[in-house]
């Protein structure tokens, strides 16, 4: 290896040649052999050699162990760029698998680049549960290795995808970044319109995706919307009329309602006991914050949510839900306003799915109905959110 003079690599060499020719020749001579695309015998001990330079770096040049595994693994990237996604995958699985039973015997190396490069080709694939899996490992394997040597995590891809940072420096912008927050904005456009207000993706941005305090719950909420928006045009047509198609829906429903929850709840009730939390006290809280009701009028939860028409806590979705969208619920003999309809309906949701594993036909007959209220309760709970507690 030779090095820049911020400890960034310049070139590798193995065995005299650039590693990009001797990877090159090595991945081009087995493929002309082997139809199964193993990773090799000589490609194997080529992988064991490179991490053996790794180890080779004394523990105070930690800066350099990192940049110089990030380089090699990037050179493998490069080399597999010809190949179908199924091949990559395998390459690279066999390849982090190799790293990990050297591990066991040797230290530690950052993966983050090729936990990040097998999510993007997981994503080729149109595999999305199994590109976040990867997403977040590469996300914790740059938290839990640059702050060591004062670099920044969220400066690195897998954040700014799994953030949906607005920034073309990340390999997978305008791949997944750009659409995923297109689609953002629609629904958020649509919110606006009903609910006449004036929220933004910026506000987004800063209140809920860049929130630290909110971390988990925007893994969650990035994966799942990721998954919403690869399956629209199946759940556009026909081939969500099907049985298997009403319990994946509603539990997607119940997985964004959780979120709308667990947001309330820390909006609302970070003062009460964890143990003592819970969705219903959360929403009466948010009852009074957007005046609703009064302590005078609703002084406990039960009062409250006994004024609600039909029962929350009672019926299927085929009637609950379709008295929310049609407008007919009410609140204290009233008819609800789009937030309350919204509200209601994923403290419904995330009720009735958590209990009951059975598909109800206006899950998939008002599919899109119910995504655009489950959309607006999101964006009503971030909305409650105070900038500096997020």
């Amino acid at each position: 290896m030779t090095w820049n003079p911020d400890d960034s690599v310049k070139t590798i060499t193995y065995k005299g040649q650039p590693l990009s020719t001797t990877l090159r020749n090595e991945i081009r001579s087995s493929a002309q052999v082997q139809a199964c695309h193993d990773l090799t015998y000589e490609q194997g001990n080529i992988i064991r050699g490179l991490l053996k330079s790794i180890a080779k770096l004394p523990q105070t040049e930690k800066r350099k162990k990192i940049n110089l595994a990030d380089e090699i693994f990037k050179h493998f990237d490069k080399e597999f760029e010809s190949f179908d996604p199924k091949k990559s995958e395998r390459f690279w699985r066999e390849i982090i698998y190799l790293v990990w039973g050297w591990e066991g015997y040797h230290e530690k190396v950052y993966k983050g680049t090729p936990y990040f490069l097998m999510a993007k080709t997981y994503l080729q694939l149109g595999d999305v549960p199994s590109a976040y899996i990867c997403f977040f490992n590469a996300l914790e394997e740059d938290r839990n290795n640059l702050l060591c040597v004062q670099e920044n995590f969220k400066d690195r891809p897998a954040y700014l995808t799994t953030s949906l940072v607005n920034n073309s420096n990340n390999p997978l912008h305008k791949e997944v970044v750009v659409m995923l927050r297109g689609y953002l904005q629609g629904f958020i456009e649509s919110y606006n319109k009903r609910m006449m207000s004036d929220f933004t993706i910026l506000d987004l941005d800063q209140k809920f995706l860049q929130a630290e305090s909110l971390e988990d719950f925007k893994r969650l909420f990035v994966a799942n919307f990721h998954e919403i928006f690869h399956l629209d045009p199946l759940n556009r047509s026909q081939m969500i009329k099907n049985d298997y198609s009403k319990l994946k829906v509603s539990s997607t429903f119940f997985n964004i309602a959780l979120i709308v929850d667990q947001i309330l709840e820390y909006r609302f009730l970070k003062n009460v006991d964890e143990s003592q939390r819970t969705m219903g006290k959360a929403i009466h809280q948010l009852a009074f914050h957007l005046k609703w009701t009064t302590k005078e009028d609703s002084p406990r939860l039960k009062d409250f949510l006994k004024k609600i028409c039909p029962n929350l806590k009672e019926g299927t979705p085929d009637v609950t839900l379709h008295a929310l969208l049609d407008g007919t619920a009410t609140y204290n003999g009233r008819p609800l306003d789009f937030r309350m309809r919204a509200i209601f309906a994923v403290y419904y949701l995330r009720n009735y799915a958590a209990h009951h594993i059975v598909g109800c036909n206006i899950l998939v007959d008002k599919y899109f109905d119910i995504l655009e209220i489950v959309m607006d309760a999101f964006f009503t709970s971030v909305e409650s959110l105070q900038i500096h507690q997020a």
